[in-house]
């Protein structure tokens, strides 16, 4: 087995020392070592289309195949989400409480930027979003001809095009694959869930006589997911936050913080409905009665009617042993029937998905100095069906509002607490509907085709051209099961005593009672079917009515022509001087359709969205010129000047002008240093344009009741977006050392501020930033007068945004010391060090985000980044086996950065933002792989078993974090292994 190397340097020594580059030359080296035809393979380094060889100045990181075959990984998704400069997220581990339209999807996000600012390339050209947010998914590129993958850590729209911000994640096919490889794997966890399994096939060889060579591999993966949270004790703990109870009128008087971080929390409810507040009516006002004095200092319900539920027949109420810590919605521990799940729901921890892919690449000599070639993908990825959001909503898993004589309440009951309070007028009851089963159960299936032609030949000289067409389609549709309708909660739920005279059908309680809905009075053929919340009184009649699927489709179609021209202008002194120009053409279209129901606003509270036709055409061309200025002088072996310019047209943004200066110095074949500038821009995409919002109730902590109870959170887009336009700095040190043989490192700086940022604030951050600064308000809606009542519903959309900045260190290196008892032994360390990621609103508001990796349970999820992460490799390599440890490590992190807890400066339990803990644990994680050549199964392959245990340490998830934890940065499933077997002819 040759040496294997995961992760190296883009430097060219770097690269040349590891290996990665031992079939690959520069265009010079083509021309004088082989035959006059384009058939040679021409490597150009990602983030330049001058440069054949790995000098750029822009840092360009490697994961290569082996990489993955080394750590026993079945896809480039997960070999690139181990890398620090990466954030996970979107993945089968990280779909919590989103429905999406891609749940089984995989798609990379560099510096915590978000996917839509990272561009995803196939050999260099665009590759067919797989959801109208831009994202790609790796899924739909088989692994196995996959050679290697390279990533641009800086901004390159000079180069590509828009999306360039953080970077670009190239996927670099082996189009050149002669012979047949297989590999077949399983994989499971140490918990007996997590099953998962992996088989694919390639093969490649030549024909007409060497003028043509094609390509073809297939794969398939199914994972079958890990259950609900309760599968995993870290999980199953119900940590999260709740008010502090004791902490009245902006003051602790039981010396806690403002908010407690606690396990074992649950939701006030019950199936048959706990009598959680009342409403009393004198004189005209109403005035709220709670189950306890509460934070606002609102009045109690009378001793006789504390701690009540009704029983399962609804006609009594009977004892409910409320848990400490009482606030609002949650409670610590309590009666038996409030069951963990309701409220929490049962989303997967690692979401059931499945995809295959397929593809076909062929290349043909049309001259000797002519080729042509055409490419064809195909793909189908599902993810579900799974629960993605929480199980019960408001009012079917919330506070219902029962006028008090609503027929349902039975007259025993209503005497009592008429009893106990003759001015009581509602009372107001939480329920969890379990008749009603899981509810927001969503799967979705996307199917990805991409077809790619084109011509690439010799000029003159070392001139060199190509031009392509490429054909992508994706279309996707996601189905949402068990969505609860509107008229549930505005018109059945308001039953009433059927007037004398009433002509429409009549419906009775279970003791006999007539009812019907108030709606029915006035319209007595409109068809409402009064719905009873006391007790488990709800008939399949009623659910079969109430809870309807809705369905999303999306249809996301992307044209795109694109040549380029490249070669030596000139010689300089120093050397030649190297252009390239080019033009592209890409017209990008997106649309999509609901479910009648959803059309015509029927949900209570709608998963998925219609999205109109949107269209967008962009025409563009680029100049890159790569400048010699010294060479072979005193402390100076090479000295040279990166220059691209690129004028963007988009029809409905502008136009804008990206650009690249990036300055190369090699003092000596030691020392390599770089710097870069870049502009670079992204249009908005089709989900952040859609007018159209998706609402969905979490559980968020009002400041301004002091309670935790369910809001309607908004997210969606907005049609008056404009381009977003960066700014990337970029500056590092590459080294070899002669006195360290077999060592080289790279460091570098980088540094990127974005304008008009396209972004949207969190429900938590809107919530704190109006309570305490007093902004952002205009997105809240109020139950009553603003900031003095509760919150009903936040706005979360899209919108341009003062700014985006991230700023850090990336840290690569690699030492091989060879012919160690006939083998080589590899030491790698990677790493990220985030000095600083955050969001200014245009309001002036800061969002910070490094340094953070608690969940702020918002719908976004979790938005921040450790301070630095580190990635280990060792391993030992022999002819025959291998052996290797991968190690990772991520530090104490911070819990919620809009919270002051006790390690923070400036804590005081009287502040409205202290909290009993802010940090989160941090963790080592340790995986063990090996591989052995066996005697040969196939007739002539070459065969090798290989296997690996990740986390073989078994560490959970920390336990400060809150709900499901935190997917994107800690490991969910747990000690798990793979056992696989892979074959090459």
């Amino acid at each position: 087995m040759p040496r294997i190397t995961s992760l190296v340097s883009t430097s060219l020594f770097a690269l040349m020392a590891a290996g990665a580059v031992s079939a690959q030359t520069t265009a010079s080296n083509d021309a004088a070592k082989a035959p006059e035809s384009v058939s040679v393979e021409e490597v150009v380094v990602t983030g330049s289309r001058v440069r054949t060889t790995y000098n750029s100045p822009t840092p360009v990181n490697v994961v290569g195949a082996e990489r993955m075959q080394q750590l026993a990984i079945p896809d480039v998704a997960t070999a690139l989400n181990q890398i620090p400069s990466f954030r996970a997220t979107v993945s089968s581990s990280t779909i919590l409480f989103r429905v999406s339209g891609a749940i089984g999807g995989n798609t990379p996000d560099l510096r915590g930027l978000g996917p839509s600012r990272t561009l995803v390339l196939v050999d260099g050209r665009r590759f067919v979003p797989s959801t109208d947010s831009g994202a790609v998914d790796l899924n739909g590129v088989p692994n196995a001809l996959v050679k290697r993958t390279e990533i641009v850590t800086g901004g390159a729209s000079a180069a590509y095009g828009a999306d360039a911000v953080a970077g670009v994640v190239n996927l670099i096919l082996d189009t050149k694959f002669n012979g047949f490889k297989m590999d077949a794997s399983v994989g499971a966890s140490d918990h007996g869930d997590g099953q998962n399994y992996f088989v694919s096939a390639a093969g490649g060889r030549g024909f007409a006589s060497g003028r043509g060579h094609v390509i073809a591999g297939i794969e398939y993966r199914d994972d079958q997911g890990v259950g609900n949270c309760f599968r995993r004790d870290w999980c199953a703990k119900l940590t999260n936050f709740v008010p502090n109870p004791g902490y009245i009128n902006g003051a602790s008087t039981n010396g806690l913080p403002a908010t407690l971080v606690l396990d074992d929390v649950r939701f006030v409810y019950a199936p048959t409905g706990v009598l959680a507040s009342a409403v009393q009516t004198v004189n005209g006002v109403k005035t709220t009665l709670g189950q306890q004095i509460n934070n606002t200092g609102a009045t109690a319900l009378p001793a006789g009617l504390r701690g009540l539920q009704f029983n399962a027949a609804g006609d009594a109420l009977v004892p409910f042993q409320f848990g400490t810590n009482l606030s609002g919605l949650f409670m610590q521990g309590g009666d038996q029937a409030a069951a963990p799940n309701w409220g929490w729901g049962n989303p997967p921890l690692v979401t059931p998905t499945s995809h295959g892919s397929g593809m076909v690449h062929v290349d043909y000599d049309l001259t000797p100095k002519t080729q042509a070639f055409g490419e064809f993908i195909y793909s189908q990825v599902k993810g579900g069906p799974v629960r993605t959001s929480v199980l019960l909503q408001a009012p079917a898993g919330g506070s219902a509002g029962l006028d008090i004589n609503n027929p349902f309440i039975s007259p025993a009951v209503r005497a009592q607490i008429l009893a106990a309070n003759p001015n009581i007028t509602a009372i107001n009851v939480n329920v969890a509907v379990a008749q009603g089963g899981d509810t927001v159960v969503a799967s979705s299936t996307n199917d990805i085709y991409r077809f790619v032609t084109g011509v690439k030949g010799e000029l003159f000289k070392d001139w060199r051209w190509d031009a392509s067409y490429e054909f992508g389609r994706t279309k996707s549709r996601t189905v949402v099961k068990n969505t609860r309708l509107a008229s549930f909660d505005t018109q059945a739920t308001n039953a009433i005593t059927p007037p004398a005279g009433y002509s429409g059908t009549i419906y009775r309680t279970p003791w006999g009672a007539p009812v019907i809905c108030a709606s029915s009075v006035a319209n007595p053929n409109d068809g409402c079917l009064p719905v009873d919340l006391l007790g488990a009184n709800i008939t399949p009649a009623v659910l079969s009515k109430y809870f309807k699927d809705e369905w999303q489709t999306r249809k996301v179609t992307q044209h795109d022509l694109m040549v380029n021209v490249r070669g030596t202008l000139f010689n300089l002194p120093a050397g030649p001087v190297q252009a390239a120009v080019g033009g592209e053409f890409r017209r990008d279209e997106v649309s999509g359709a609901v479910d009648p129901l959803t059309a015509a606003g029927q949900f209570a509270a709608p998963q998925v969205t219609a999205l109109p036709q949107i269209v967008q055409k962009v025409t563009e061309g680029y100049a890159e010129a790569n400048i010699p200025l010294l060479a072979d002088l005193p402390l100076v072996k090479t000295l040279s000047v990166d220059v691209t310019g690129r004028l963007t047209h988009y029809s409905g943004f502008g136009n804008a002008r990206p650009w690249k200066v990036g300055l190369e110095y090699q003092p000596s074949d030691q020392i390599l240093v770089r710097v870069t500038r870049s502009a670079d821009i992204r249009a908005p995409t089709a989900a952040e344009s859609n007018p159209n919002t998706v609402q969905t109730f979490i559980p968020l902590n009002d400041p301004f009741t002091g309670t935790n109870h369910l809001v309607g959170a908004l997210a969606g887009g907005n049609p008056n977006l404009e381009l977003e336009r960066a700014k990337t700095t970029t500056a590092g040190v590459v080294l070899k050392p002669d006195f360290i043989p077999g060592f080289h490192a790279s460091v570098d700086w980088y540094d990127i501020s974005v304008r008009n940022a396209i972004d949207s604030v969190s429900a938590p951050n809107i919530l704190a930033a109006c309570a305490s600064k007093n902004l952002l308000c205009n997105l809240i809606t109020f139950s009553g007068a603003a900031k003095a009542s509760s919150v009903v519903t936040v706005l979360s959309n899209f919108q341009n945004v003062a700014e985006l900045h991230a700023e850090g260190y990336e840290i690569q290196s690699d030492y091989t010391i060879p012919d160690v008892w006939d083998g080589a032994v590899t030491f790698q360390v990677n790493a990220n060090y985030v000095k600083d990621l955050k969001s200014i609103g245009g309001t002036g508001l800061v969002t910070r985000m490094n340094g953070v990796t608690g969940n702020a349970g918002s719908l976004a999820g979790i938005a921040g980044v450790p301070k630095y992460k580190i990635d280990g490799l060792v391993s030992y390599v022999r002819p025959s086996w291998m052996v290797a440890a991968h190690m990772r490590y991520i530090p104490k992190s911070i819990l919620d950065p809009t919270k002051i807890g006790p390690e923070d400066k400036g804590y005081s339990v009287n502040l409205p933002t202290s909290i009993s803990t802010n940090r989160v644990s941090s963790r080592f994680y340790l995986d063990l792989s090996a591989s052995a050549q066996l005697p040969s199964l196939f007739g002539s392959a070459k065969t090798e078993l290989y296997g690996g245990v990740t986390n073989v340490f078994d560490k959970d998830q920390p336990p400060e974090l809150r709900l499901f934890g935190n997917p994107l940065q800690y490991d969910t499933v747990g000690r798990a292994y793979r056992v696989g077997v892979r074959a090459v002819w």
